[in-house]
């Protein structure tokens, strides 16, 4: 990733951050709690799930959910974050395309 990209991601991942630290202090909405939940269910689902993490190593096919080692047509790749703060970031989106957009 370049420089200019990780700058430009640098508010998702403070919001995804904070946002998990106020879901742990109680002090997230109920709407904001419950987006939350229905992301880390879509991501606990995800064949791309490795612990906590995206695997960015591996690529998917968000339609059949095949997984592949490599790219492909139609595929995305994993993309390597700590999802307990990517699903709690209302700018973040699933690079598959599952989750995203429920704050705009």
């Amino acid at each position: 990733m370049n420089i200019k990209k990780l700058f430009s991601k640098r508010n998702e991942i403070i919001g995804g951050h904070f946002n998990e630290l106020r879901s742990k202090m109680g002090m997230a909405s109920q709407i904001e709690e419950y987006v939350f939940s229905i992301r880390e269910e879509i991501c606990n689902a995800c064949p791309l799930k490795n612990g906590n993490n995206c695997n960015a190593m591996k690529w998917l096919n968000p339609n059949t959910l095949e997984v592949a080692d490599h790219p492909k047509d139609g595929f995305v790749r994993g993309c390597g974050c700590r999802l307990s703060a990517k699903q709690r970031s209302t700018l973040s989106l699933c690079p598959a395309g599952f989750w995203g957009g429920e704050f705009d």
